[in-house]
Formats: C-alpha cells, structure tokens, sequence
C-alpha cells in the first residue's frame, strides 16, 4: 500500500492521506510519543491510511468537498466554517493532528474493529461458557446502538473546531 497524500487543493489522484510519514514523526517527536511498534516507514504509512479512512468514515464534515466526488478523501471543503465563523478552504491542522493521533492508535489495533457478534447477527458484549455440567451464557449489546471506540486525545482535538456535524446540526460552541 503506498500512502498518497491530499494537498488542499483536493486534486491529487488517488489521495488516501491528509499527513505524511515526516509529519507524522514531526508531531509524535514533539510530544515525547513513542512509535517505535512501527518497524518501519511503510508501516507507519499503512497507519496515516487507516487513520485517514477512519476519519472520512466517521465523520459528517460540515461543506462539501471541494472536488466534489472524484475528490478521494473529505477535505478540502467548500462551504466550510469553524466554530469561530473563520472560512477554512485548506486541510485544517486539527484535522491532520487528530489524523497523527489516530495513526499513532492504528499502529497497535484497529481503530473500529468489527463487533462480537453471534449467528443471528446480534453483537456480543460478553460470553461465557463452561464444560462440564454445561452452561453457556451470552450478554448482548443493549438496544441497536453500536458505539464507536472512543480517541480522546484524536476526538477532542477534531470535534472542538465545529467542523464536525452532530446530530444533523453544526455543533458551535
């Protein structure tokens, strides 16, 4: 997998990365962050990908992207505003940090792993079984809501921006 980086012009041919691997580093080194799971650069790279496909898939951004549907990642934008009221016409730094942080968590595990879920389809919160005289019990999910993993440090520094959608509004602190 190669790692193509978006620019904010929104024009680059197959972009599957709002960082790249010396941003990456540049962000985690000043923060005293240790990445050294990664073996290398292309691993490190594969992250910056997932984080990326993370981002765009969890997400509702406020604009439209600025290519429109042949743009291959959510930013650039058009239409799009901050919490403040400033137009942001560029790949936003908040959005390429919390793109390092979720990167930084991709190296590790999966950022959304699928959920537990049993033959009729119902996700799993526990299960526990015993052999001998046979017992089986199996705690499910409540309700249909199925929540997302939760990246503080990554969510934290995205949401505050009001460049997120909530609840089909704007979200303006």
């Amino acid at each position: 997998m190669t790692l193509v980086v978006q620019d904010d012009t929104g024009t680059v041919s197959g972009a599957n990365g709002y960082i790249s691997v010396a941003e990456f580093k540049a962000y985690h080194d000043d923060r005293a962050n240790d990445y050294s799971a990664a073996v290398d650069d292309a691993a490190i790279g594969v992250a910056i990908v997932k984080a990326t496909d993370y981002l765009d898939q969890r997400f509702a951004f406020v604009g439209r992207r600025r290519t429109g549907r042949e743009q291959t990642t959510e930013w650039p934008r058009t239409n799009a505003y901050d919490r403040d009221g400033f137009y942001v016409s560029n790949i936003p730094p908040e959005l390429k940090e919390a793109c390092a942080e979720y990167a930084l968590r991709a190296i590790a595990a999966a950022l959304n792993p699928d959920p537990d879920a049993d033959a009729t389809g119902r996700a799993v919160q526990s299960k526990s079984e015993s052999v001998g005289p046979i017992s089986s019990s199996v705690t499910y999910v409540a309700g249909a809501v199925l929540s997302l993993p939760k990246y503080p440090a990554a969510d934290l520094r995205l949401t505050k921006t009001g460049l997120v959608m909530q609840g089909g509004e704007v979200r303006r602190a």
